[in-house]
Parts: C-alpha cells; sequence; structure tokens
C-alpha cells in the first residue's frame, strides 16, 4: 500500500478515468503550503497546473460521476510528459467523500488485479472484504494524510 502514496497523498490509480477541468480562472489565495487537517489526492494531469489553481476533479467510479473541488498544491513533470499533480481538498466534508470514493477505486484496482491473477470473477463485495482487511489500516486517514 504504501507504493500507492505520492508525498502523503493518496495515489488515484491511473486505470481509473477521470476529467480535471478549471473551477475558474482565478487562483485561490488559501494558504497552499499548510496542509494540517487536509487530505489530498495525486493524479496524472496532462498538462501543468500552477500551484492554487482551483480544478475540478470528476471520478468515473460510481453512477453518477462523482465530482470535488479542491486546488493545485504541486505539479510536477512525469518521463511519459504527462505531471503528477497533487490536489488537496479544504473542506472537511469534501475531503471525507474524496478519501472514500479513493477508497472504492482501489478497491475496484484490487479486484481487477485478482481476477487478472486468479483469472475468475471476484464480486465487488469480496473484493471489499479483502481489500479492507489487507489494507484499510495503511490507508491514510483524514487527520495523518498530508503530514508529509
Amino acid at each position: 500500500m504504501a507504493s500507492d502514496l505520492t508525498y502523503g497523498y493518496i495515489r488515484h490509480p491511473n486505470d481509473i478515468p477521470t476529467q480535471i477541468s478549471l473551477c475558474s480562472d482565478d487562483i485561490l489565495s488559501s494558504n497552499t503550503a499548510s496542509h494540517s487537517g487536509k487530505i489530498g489526492i495525486s493524479l496524472s494531469t496532462d498538462r501543468f497546473h500552477a500551484i492554487g489553481t482551483a480544478l475540478e476533479v470528476e471520478i468515473a467510479i460510481n453512477d453518477p460521476t462523482f465530482k470535488a473541488s479542491g486546488h493545485v498544491s504541486w505539479c510536477i513533470p512525469e518521463k511519459d510528459g504527462s505531471f503528477r499533480t497533487g490536489l488537496v481538498f479544504d473542506d472537511p466534508a469534501t475531503a471525507y467523500a474524496v478519501r472514500m470514493i479513493e477508497q472504492i477505486c482501489h478497491i475496484e484496482e484490487y479486484r481487477k488485479e485478482m481476477e487478472s491473477i486468479e483469472g475468475k470473477p471476484m464480486s465487488s463485495e469480496d473484493a471489499a472484504h479483502e481489500w479492507i482487511t489487507r489494507f484499510a489500516k495503511d490507508f491514510p486517514s483524514l487527520n495523518s494524510a498530508l503530514h508529509s
């Protein structure tokens, strides 16, 4: 599980579709250097986003698609030409929802991996039970996600 974390952020699985869009043309004035009590995700983006830029992320794991607004706290280039972007969520309710959605994403990624390894279908319920037993204790909490 530790390999799924980047700089204390929950690393969003690349095979779970996301869309990123600007919330507005304005850059947020909030203090992006202080992350205490906030939660963030890191995800692959196709372009650079300046620190403080307000973004909306859509995660297509459920119907309807989950949407949340946050702001960029870091953005670094990757070898393939994409960018690893850290998106932080200040609102506690949004942070909680993002953490829950990311758990669902990681469980789905685990389900697909186990199906590939075992060569047979695995129910979402069985995947959730196994993932929780194996990895939930290592998944960042709202209080510890961004203390790096």
